[in-house]
């Protein structure tokens, strides 16, 4: 037996868990071993960065943590599910809420912080592959609205935090904002090979949010 399978010996039937986020009540009994979701999701994150999503499958995980595939099924449901918790716990693009008490510099640090983990991370060169994978996989395309979803979070926060100062009007459209945004540092890196720099990325702040306030509401 490996060392991954001896810390995760296996629930009876009927007590799955089938991912960290979609739990399923299960019987008393030897409790989920932590160490062995962490070696699944590095060996994960490994294969994802290797093959991409097209070639990433459950037995190469298996193959590369050490384990039995029973093992991952036992915490995913599935190859997509195993596929979301890599993004959302392994794959990073995850920014920091600067709250700095104007929504505008908030924006410009989430921003410039956003372009630099897009250009320098593993998350960043593996993007690409996903995107294109979803365009195809309606299972991959769940998994990469739900990874930007979470990524959207802290900036979410922040245009919430200017539109009760007053910084934006009522009625902002936070998704409109951004798209706008998230998109200029899509297309420069991922596509044009032309990152943004800290000068570009506040004059598109500026820009979109000026647009914004011009016309009320977004």
């Amino acid at each position: 037996m490996t060392d991954v399978e001896r810390h995760a010996a296996a629930p009876e039937a009927g007590d799955l868990l089938v991912g960290p986020d979609e739990p399923v009540p299960r019987r008393p009994g030897r409790p989920r071993d932590a160490r062995a979701d962490e070696a699944i999701l590095d060996a994960a994150l490994e294969v994802l960065a290797d093959v991409g999503p097209a070639g990433f499958t459950v037995d190469e995980v298996a193959a590369r943590a050490g384990c039995g595939k029973a093992t991952i099924y036992r915490r995913w449901r599935s190859r997509g599910a195993l596929l979301l918790d890599t993004g959302h716990h392994r794959l990073g693009l995850r920014v920091t809420d600067p709250d700095t008490g104007s929504v505008r510099d908030d924006l410009v640090t989430m921003l410039g912080e956003l372009a630099r983990k897009m250009r320098d991370t593993l998350a960043g060169k593996v993007l690409p592959a996903v995107v294109a994978e979803a365009a195809v996989n309606p299972e991959m395309r769940e998994v990469l609205a739900a990874f930007v979803h979470d990524r959207r979070r802290a900036a979410f926060t922040a245009i919430h935090r200017g539109v009760a100062r007053g910084e934006l009007p009522e009625g902002t459209d936070v998704e409109l904002v951004l798209d706008l945004l998230g998109g200029l540092v899509y297309f420069r890196v991922q596509i044009a090979d032309n990152p943004p720099d800290d000068a570009t990325v506040a004059t598109v702040v500026d820009t979109v949010l000026a647009g914004i306030r011009s016309t009320g509401a977004g």
